[in-house]
């Protein structure tokens, strides 16, 4: 700044280089200089800032996200802590009358079901139907499923018919009012459910945590779970929480390899492939690790197996996954990796 005062003050103009004295031109030149220094690198830091703005938005979107995607229950930190609940878990008895006594009355309520399915030849109420299949997928992948997961897959659609008389049009037509029309429907399901589940005699603890699951209350997505997020009071692992997780997971697998069992190839034979593969994709979209081993286990035709391999999630590990379903060679990322170079394919 006393530069730039110097400068004005010196010669006729006050404010250039010409008719000032001989020093005036030097400093002048300087200043100018330095100004146009400043500039470039300004111009230069811009054009770097673009340019890694370009790369990152040109890079593929999983690999952006990819700290995103990794936050599931099938991370290595969240999976520590899965077995050791699984350890800390004793066995369930061989005989279980309350459970069986839950079971009998949500079974008889979902009797009342006026939708009917073909089942074996004959008809059943869908809602009693789907129960017992979901049940049955439950059972598959947790044989060591607790009472409340049981509970849940049978009961989560309990007289779920009677949900129509909760209207829409009873609710604000804006995101809110939608909002509160799905929770009032969760609760009435939920109550329903706990109506049931007191009249079995179970405590209180395990009903809260089946009304937890059914509303989801204070429950972290088994798809966006982190190690923080299961931290309780005293930086103690709440363990409770994991469970409940661990539940809405299972729960997750069983629905979408339901759906698969049941919808799919009857989908494929009479739809285009591509509604097929847009639908597939909602569907199987919660599918954990666990759950995408038993999909690819199944017998499918070439056609089928080769849509389900497009539209499955791809998990963080997929070479692991492949390695349970096919063996260490089809774990290679190429057929041609020298590491099985000698490998017999046949």
């Amino acid at each position: 700044m006393l530069r730039l005062q110097s400068i004005q003050g010196s010669g006729s103009s006050g404010i250039s280089c010409r008719g000032a004295s001989t020093a005036a031109p030097s400093i002048c030149c300087r200043v100018q200089a330095v100004a146009r220094g400043r500039t470039a690198r300004d111009e230069r830091r811009l054009q770097q800032l673009q340019q890694a703005e370009g790369n990152l938005l040109l890079q593929p979107q999983q690999q952006r996200c990819r700290h995103i995607c990794r936050a599931t229950i099938d991370e290595p930190e969240i999976q520590e802590l899965v077995q050791q609940l699984k350890q800390m878990t004793p066995d369930p008895p061989a005989q279980r009358p309350q459970l069986e006594k839950v079971i009998a009355l949500i079974d008889e309520v979902n009797a009342q079901d006026p939708t009917k399915v073909p089942v074996d030849g004959g008809s059943a109420p869908y809602r009693l139907a789907y129960s017992r299949w979901l049940t049955e997928w439950v059972q598959r992948l947790d044989p060591k499923a607790s009472d409340e997961l049981l509970i849940l897959a049978r009961g989560k659609s309990i007289e779920s018919w009677q949900l129509s008389q909760i209207k829409r049009d009873d609710y604000a037509p804006n995101t809110p009012g939608l909002r509160q029309w799905e929770m009032d429907r969760k609760k009435w399901l939920a109550n329903r459910l706990l109506t049931v589940v007191k009249e079995a005699g179970y405590d209180v603890s395990t009903q809260a945590l089946i009304e937890n699951v059914m509303m989801g209350k204070n429950l972290p997505d088994p798809r966006d779970v982190r190690k923080y997020d299961l931290i309780g009071t005293l930086g103690m692992v709440d363990f409770k929480k994991l469970q409940a997780v661990c539940m809405i997971q299972t729960l997750d697998d069983a629905e979408a390899l339901l759906f698969l069992e049941k919808n799919f190839e009857e989908m494929f034979n009479r739809m285009p492939a591509d509604e097929v593969a847009t639908v597939c994709k909602r569907e199987l979209s919660r599918l954990s690790q666990n759950g995408i081993v038993t999909v690819l286990k199944q017998r499918w035709s070439p056609v089928q197996q080769r849509l389900l391999q497009k539209v499955l999630p791809v998990p963080f590990k997929f070479a692991d996954i492949m390695m349970d379903v096919e063996g260490v060679a089809a774990a290679s990322t190429h057929p041609g990796d020298w590491r099985y170079a000698n490998f017999d394919y046949d």
